[in-house]
């Protein structure tokens, strides 16, 4: 065998091994993968808002391996989508401060932008909904919409800071309006 045909078949044996996840990634993304099967039912659930102690294992066992893989992979796609399910989870479970951390982290990690996007109305969204902070929910709402203008999201954002600033006699006069 040439060195140049050895160099070549090293060369594409390498690029093959580094295509496939081994290792301490492999096993966290078995766990990962394993903790969203077992909690996946009772999301389905009619009554997905008690979770049974076996879910609300799932939940803790998610919380703490999407952190570390997000940790072990900063600005990798995957840690970022992992983040936000985290985001999610940690809103589901009544933490909405840890959630709107987590939502700004997805929001500084440098992905695509529609999830940079996303990230910022949700910060807003739960600012304004359960922490009742108009004044930071308008802030994250003006950022969004000076950030990105042109997302899904900006428009939303738009009309959610709308109706946040309406006065009490704004609103009667547009229900009034309403009936003409």
């Amino acid at each position: 065998m040439s060195p140049r045909f050895a160099r070549i078949i090293w060369v594409a044996l390498v690029i093959c091994s580094s295509c496939g996840v081994a290792g301490p990634d492999a096993q966290a993304l078995e766990r990962i993968s394993k903790a969203e099967a077992e909690l996946q039912p009772f999301l389905k659930s009619t009554d997905a808002a008690v979770l049974p102690p076996e879910g609300e294992r799932a939940v803790s066992s998610l919380l703490r391996d999407y952190a570390a893989y997000a940790n072990a992979h900063h600005g990798d796609s995957l840690a970022l989508l992992f983040l936000m399910r985290r985001a999610d989870l940690l809103q589901g479970r009544g933490e909405h401060e840890a959630a709107i951390n987590q939502w700004l982290d997805v929001a500084e990690g440098g992905g695509p932008d529609e999830w940079m996007a996303e990230s910022i109305f949700r910060v807003g969204f739960l600012r304004e909904t359960e922490l009742k902070d108009t004044t930071g929910a308008l802030k994250a709402y003006a950022e969004l919409i000076r950030i990105h203008p042109n997302s899904r999201w900006a428009s939303s954002a738009g009309d959610a800071a709308k109706w946040l600033t309406f006065s009490e006699s704004e609103f009667i006069k547009a229900l009034e309006r309403g009936q003409d």
